[in-house]
């Protein structure tokens, strides 16, 4: 299972990491800044190995990036994963925004 290092440092914008598993163009990877569509909240934007992330989502614990085609990966490579960190900032502060005005209505 994918380590979740946005977790431990949601304020990472790069990671050197290995590929897990490659089928076709989805792969999984050892650990991730990659945070995936969940709760409402919108995936994080950005490259893994100079490969433009399509989507990322979540497998039951899994997180599984869909990569653009001949992206040439395979199990074991090491990879740098940037995330778009304008965007993941962005999407941190309307998420704690949100988080506040439903306490306020509760």
């Amino acid at each position: 299972m994918t380590k979740k290092i946005f977790w431990e440092d949601p304020y990472l914008a790069q990671l050197e990491t290995h590929i897990a598993t490659v089928k076709n163009n989805d792969i999984t990877v050892e650990q991730t800044i990659f945070y995936a569509l969940s709760g409402g909240q919108e995936s994080d934007h950005g490259t893994i190995g100079n490969n433009r992330v399509l989507q990322a989502r979540k497998e039951g614990k899994e997180i599984v990036y869909t990569l653009e085609n001949s992206h040439g990966l395979k199990p074991g490579d090491q990879v740098r994963m940037n995330i778009d960190w304008q965007r993941r900032y962005k999407l941190m502060r309307l998420h704690f925004a949100a988080e506040i005005v439903l306490e306020l209505a509760y």
